[in-house]
């Protein structure tokens, strides 16, 4: 019954993605959108274990029998998602946990496709609803991440008036952003941010790590 379900279901794809660090990455491309397929999208309880939408439950051997890759290839793509922040993975000794973090920007505000007839009142009902919470869950996203909390209300606002794909945008730009800021006072306000677009920016280093030179002495020395 759950692969009849998940077959019926679909995720969405911008074509933003395009500009995605690893789309030309086979390997990485590859296994990023087979975890999105198979990640749940209803809570779901696996062997006593409460899985949220968005996870997975796999390993790197199951992975690359599933993708004809090697488990090195497998292993190597899983750290690179990992390393920019595209999943988080909860290890053990039998399985591994896998979570898309941003898992609610690839899916339809209703996450079934529904009959070729359209929709009932009460799913037309259903899909808003849907819609506001994935809205309202990837906001606290955003409000978590970029950690200064300020203005809080009017960020909402602005937020609930940008397009699906901004929201991947900023999602996506905002970690680096505040790492290039660690300090929150050189921080831009959340408000600031999204008024003027600010994930357009380019993210600068403010914290280069410079090179001492030797002294000169060192240098007489070594002649």
């Amino acid at each position: 019954m759950e692969k009849v379900i998940m077959k019926e279901t679909f995720i969405k794809l911008y074509r933003k993605i395009e500009d995605w660090r690893w789309y030309t990455d086979a390997n990485v491309f590859r296994v990023f959108i087979h975890l999105l397929i198979k990640a749940t999208y209803d809570l779901f309880n696996w062997k006593g274990r409460d899985l949220k939408p968005g996870q997975v439950v796999t390993g790197r051997r199951k992975l690359a029998a599933e993708l004809s890759l090697t488990e090195k290839q497998i292993r190597g793509a899983l750290l690179k998602l990992e390393s920019t922040g595209e999943i988080s993975i909860e290890r053990t000794n039998k399985f591994s946990v896998i979570t898309i973090n941003n898992w609610g920007l690839y899916q339809t505000p209703s996450t079934r496709a529904g009959p070729s007839k359209g929709p009932t009142k009460g799913q037309q009902r259903a899909t808003v609803q849907e819609g506001k919470e994935i809205k309202e869950e990837e906001f606290n996203r955003f409000w978590t991440m970029y950690d200064r909390k300020e203005g809080k209300k009017q960020c909402k606002k602005v937020w609930n008036s940008l397009q699906p794909e901004v929201h991947m945008q900023i999602l996506e730009h905002v970690p680096k952003y505040v790492a290039s800021t660690p300090e929150k006072k050189y921080r831009k306000l959340p408000l600031t941010y999204l008024n003027g677009e600010h994930w357009e920016d380019e993210i600068i280093d403010r914290n280069p790590e410079k090179q001492k030179p030797e002294p000169r002495i060192k240098k007489r020395l070594e002649r």
